[in-house]
């Protein structure tokens, strides 16, 4: 398997915009070195811990505690988390519009990016697994040819992205690159789809990547390529993600249902830049967490 470190992939926070859409356009896929230095990523990662160990307790959403093999959380940001450290919340909503985030990712999208979701990948506690291969396209179309025509109108620039920030030394993210442009050859749909998915979990991918992060390093790629995370008890993971999409072009999944957002004083401390980022968020979606989107779900199924 290739190591994504030896392809014209990686780029830094300098790096003119021209080039880094170029690459995302034909790859789908930009590393991007030392995005968070060395101390906030300590900072980070103690906050990480902090949230993930309280999550395993209770879940804020659910209420319940987690599966000891469970690999992922979403919505670092709840407030239940920070019930008495205000101030860690403000450091989660300011990772997520940091400048240099969203520097990046305006020059991805060609425009301003919108605010999704936090989310945090680990490793299990009891039982290893390789991830299994997918495009996010699969699971929100019924047929291949929905799913062909969700591809395509993505353009180039695709819909969403997904930056994936170490805070450990990682080489678990694996991409494809090129695959969002294209559908899949039959050896690629034999792992990914064919037979009910029973092939999907395989170390055969043909063009697979790993990303091979340092702390601080982040890997940003379009969701409707190739891609999957592994996931091992005797191999340490911390890894944020953050989930952003076009402005023009919102998604309105359960990701952004996060309605403590219209919670009184929820942005307070922020500076007036990051207040904005985040109206702009409850502005596209305020109306929608009126009705929980599990319901919404349920209803136009």
């Amino acid at each position: 398997m290739t190591a994504i470190a030896n392809l014209s992939m990686d780029v830094s926070v300098e790096t003119p915009a021209e080039t880094l859409r170029d690459i995302w356009q034909t790859q789908g896929c930009v590393i991007v070195r030392h995005l968070f230095d060395r101390g906030r990523i300590e900072s980070l990662r103690d906050l990480a811990e902090g949230i993930l160990a309280h999550w395993r307790y209770c879940d804020a959403q659910s209420g319940r505690s987690a599966h000891p093999d469970t690999h992922e959380m979403r919505h670092l940001n709840h407030p239940a988390y920070f019930a008495h450290q205000r101030d860690r919340l403000r450091d989660i909503l300011n990772m997520a519009a940091d400048v240099n985030v969203l520097r990046v990712c305006s020059a991805l999208f060609n425009e301003p990016p919108l605010f999704r979701c936090t989310s945090f990948y680990f490793n299990p506690l009891k039982t290893s697994e390789d991830g299994n291969w997918h495009r996010d396209s699969q699971f929100m179309t019924r047929t291949d040819e929905d799913e062909k025509a969700m591809l395509s109108s993505g353009g180039t620039l695709g819909l969403g992205l997904q930056l994936q920030v170490a805070l450990v030394p990682s080489d678990d993210v694996e991409y494809v690159p090129g695959s969002h442009l294209r559908w899949d050859t039959p050896e690629e749909y034999a792992i990914r789809k064919a037979d009910n998915c029973r092939n999907w979990r395989s170390n055969n991918m043909p063009g697979a990547v790993k990303a091979v992060l340092q702390p601080g390093d982040a890997v940003l790629f379009n969701p409707m390529g190739f891609h999957r995370g592994r996931y091992h008890v005797d191999k340490l993971r911390r890894t944020l993600m953050l989930t952003y999409t076009r402005r023009s072009r919102p998604c309105f999944d359960y990701f952004p249902d996060q309605p403590w957002f219209d919670n009184p004083g929820y942005l307070d401390g922020l500076n007036p830049e990051v207040q904005e980022f985040y109206r702009e968020f409850i502005r596209v979606y305020q109306d929608h967490w009126q009705i929980p989107w599990a319901v919404r779900h349920a209803k136009s199924k």
